[in-house]
């Protein structure tokens, strides 16, 4: 490909759109997979220490 072409292709091996995902138990954010996650993906439950901290409270309804 020229140089600046911006067309993805989903065979990409960095193609993030191909990731797992699944929300946050405390605020509902989508959560994607991360390197760090993956020898322990099916037991992560919350996006960040905060929401960790806040528990089962479920999604905010502002």
């Amino acid at each position: 490909m020229p140089r600046g072409d911006t067309r993805l292709k989903s065979s990409h091996p960095g193609n993030k759109a191909d990731l797992p995902s699944k929300p946050c138990q405390a605020c509902g954010r989508l959560m994607t997979w991360r390197k760090a996650w993956a020898k322990n993906w099916e037991s992560v439950r919350y996006c960040s220490d905060r929401c960790r901290a806040a528990g089962h409270a479920g999604p905010s309804r502002d």
